[in-house]
This record gives C-alpha cells, sequence and structure tokens, in this order.
C-alpha cells in the first residue's frame, strides 16, 4: 500500500493516510484503487476496530479526482476496459461501505470527482477550514459523468434538486456551503480535524445510513429544478449530452437500489467516455 500509511491507535481507530508518492496531489489511479481495495480487505478482517479516519498528506488536497490519463487511455471502439475500470472503483466503494465499523472523511482540500465519491462511501464527512477546502462534481465540464456512483449516493445524501444541479453545473461548494446542504456534517478548524474525528466515532451518535439498502421511493425524485432545461441549453454543447445523462439517471436510479442505481449510471457513463466531446475536452485539459 505505498500511497496509504495505515496507522492503528490504542482506542481502536485506525487512520488512513493518502499520500501518493511523487504526485503533488492524490488521483484515483489504478494503484490507489488497488491500495484502497486492500485496506478495505484489511480491516475488514479486525475484530478489535471501532472506527476509520480517511485523510490526505497532500496539503490542500483529500482527492482531486480520477487520473484523466488513464481515461484518455481507455478505447473508444471497446467499452470492456471502461467498464473495468468503473467495477474497479464500485467494488472498493462497496466494500467500504460494508466495513463493520464507520468511516469518516476528512476533508481539508480539493475533494473533486471521484475524490468526492470516495467520500460520499465514508459514513460521515468532516471539512476543515483550509480555504483550498471544495466539494464538487466537475466531470460535466468534461462532457461526462460521475462514474463511481456520484449520481446516485449524491441525491441519497443531500436533497435530489440541489444534487441535480451541483452535477450539472460542474461547481464545486466550499466548507461552509457543503454543511449547509448536509454533504458535510461540520466545519472544523484544521487542526482539529483528527480530534472531531474521533470524537464522532466514540461517541456513537450519529447513525450509519447503509446507502447500499437504502431505497427512494419515486416521490421522492421531484423532478428536474424549475430552471433545468434553461439552464442545460445555456451550456455548451460539448456538454449538454452528459447533462441530459444526469437528469436521465437520476430520475430512473432515485427510486431503485444503489445497486440498480449505479448499473444504470455506468450504462449512461461508457458511450459518454467514448465521444468526440470528452475526449477532446479531456486532452484539452491534459494540454493545457
Amino acid at each position: 500500500m505505498a500511497a496509504i500509511n495505515l496507522q492503528f491507535d490504542p482506542d481502536g481507530i485506525v487512520r488512513a493516510t493518502i499520500d501518493q508518492p511523487n504526485n503533488r496531489v492524490n488521483v484515483l489511479n489504478k494503484s490507489l484503487w488497488a491500495d484502497l481495495a486492500d485496506i478495505c480487505a484489511v480491516l475488514d478482517r479486525r475484530t478489535d476496530l471501532n472506527g476509520l479516519l480517511i485523510e490526505s498528506a497532500k496539503p490542500g488536497i483529500f482527492i482531486a479526482g480520477a487520473d484523466l490519463k488513464e481515461l484518455a487511455a481507455l478505447p473508444v471502439d471497446d467499452p470492456a476496459p471502461t467498464r473495468a475500470v468503473l467495477e474497479t472503483g464500485h467494488d472498493v466503494l462497496f466494500a467500504m461501505e460494508a466495513l463493520p465499523f464507520p468511516a469518516v472523511a476528512l476533508i481539508d482540500g480539493a475533494c473533486l470527482g471521484g475524490g468526492l465519491e470516495v467520500a460520499l462511501a465514508c459514513d460521515f464527512r468532516i471539512a476543515g477550514t483550509n480555504p483550498k477546502v471544495k466539494l464538487g462534481a466537475p466531470e460535466v465540464k468534461l462532457g461526462l459523468i460521475p462514474g463511481w456512483g456520484g449520481t446516485q449516493r449524491l441525491p441519497r445524501v443531500i436533497d435530489p434538486q440541489k444534487a441535480a444541479n451541483l452535477l450539472r453545473s460542474g461547481e464545486y461548494l466550499t466548507a461552509d456551503q457543503a454543511r449547509d446542504v448536509g454533504l458535510v456534517s461540520a466545519v472544523v478548524p484544521s487542526e482539529q480535524l483528527i480530534e472531531n474525528g474521533r470524537q464522532i466515532i466514540k461517541a456513537g451518535t450519529l447513525q450509519r445510513v447503509d446507502l447500499r439498502t437504502q431505497k427512494h421511493s419515486p416521490t421522492r425524485w421531484p423532478g428536474p429544478p424549475a430552471d433545468w432545461a434553461e439552464k442545460v441549453a445555456a451550456m455548451p454543447a460539448e456538454e449538454r449530452p452528459a447533462a441530459d445523462a444526469i437528469l436521465d439517471v437520476l430520475q430512473k436510479g432515485c427510486p431503485l437500489s444503489l445497486q440498480q442505481a449505479i448499473e444504470i449510471e455506468s450504462a449512461a457513463f461508457i458511450p459518454l467516455m467514448a465521444s468526440t466531446a470528452a475526449r477532446t475536452r479531456i486532452a484539452a485539459f491534459l494540454n493545457r
């Protein structure tokens, strides 16, 4: 686990600190997914643990998102490798949710795209006061939608219409904004993040919500925000197919179990990943 350091404390709380070597930021690549899978396997076998704290050693960064170089290398004419990348992430996040004790994401920097999806798979999220804290799903700006459950976990954590707007716009929330919509449970001074996470675990007062089995009734999805069509029409042409897909997967997925909903998300992600719009946007991002 080259990118993750585990520290087991006497009180039964384990700290997992993400620090990818030779990288300025943490990004979700094959190596980091493998490390996350390994720690889930190790921790799931332990009977002496009370909770997990996930943090980053990178200043101003939690996890910046997916490794776009790896995404750009996926073939456009064969969906199997793209599906395999999605399934790898899903397996890890489901394993994280299935741990027999709560996981708390300590967010003191950018938590974007795939990084937000990792945080959403934790039971609780706490933000620090670092001015670089931002939480969001900017995939639409690359002509994509979240592919590791973001379109389905987000509306199960915050108001579905607010989730829809966040996914469509690709904009991010500050720590305070994230707290106000319920995306993080608290904002605390950065130097108190670890201790606050410990206290949440020790107190046991916040109820875990198992998103794997939780369902939303069909009435939980209230329909798109009133100005949805107007907002989409004003978007760049390359982003509109992704926005349309976001609305479709929200409408179809919200009434279903998380597992079923994620299958809908994956089915929408794969053709977008092969699209000219996404490939062009990703290439421009990498070449900027």
